[in-house]
């Protein structure tokens, strides 16, 4: 008798699980970046995460990394006052969001 296999939905939605368990730690990471004023790193990481989080199905998570991506860009160089606030105010909401899709069942 065959073994049976899991199925691309079964094995695409453990991938999204898996995903979803590490979304704290990117977040994390994020925070710590920017704590350490990194900011190039901290695009970089945003720039992964707004990739990453689209493709498993996290488009709030994708939107927030994209919109600190977007503002360090814009930023030309190291961020002022203003975008340092506004990358603070958005990774707080991602944080918020990863913590809550890491909770979310498979």
């Amino acid at each position: 008798m065959a073994e049976a296999r899991p199925s691309i939905d079964a094995l695409l939605a453990l991938a999204r699980a898996e995903f979803a368990q590490r979304l704290p730690s990117k977040t994390a990471e994020i925070e710590r970046l920017v704590s350490e004023s990194a900011w190039d790193d901290v695009r970089r990481a945003a720039h992964k995460l707004r990739g990453s989080a689209a493709t498993y199905g996290f488009p709030v998570l994708s939107a927030a990394a994209a919109a600190i991506e977007d503002a360090l860009l814009a930023a030309g160089g190291p961020p002022d006052d203003g975008v340092r606030a506004r990358v603070a105010d958005v990774l707080r909401g991602a944080c918020v969001e990863a913590d809550r899709a890491s909770r979310e069942g498979p």
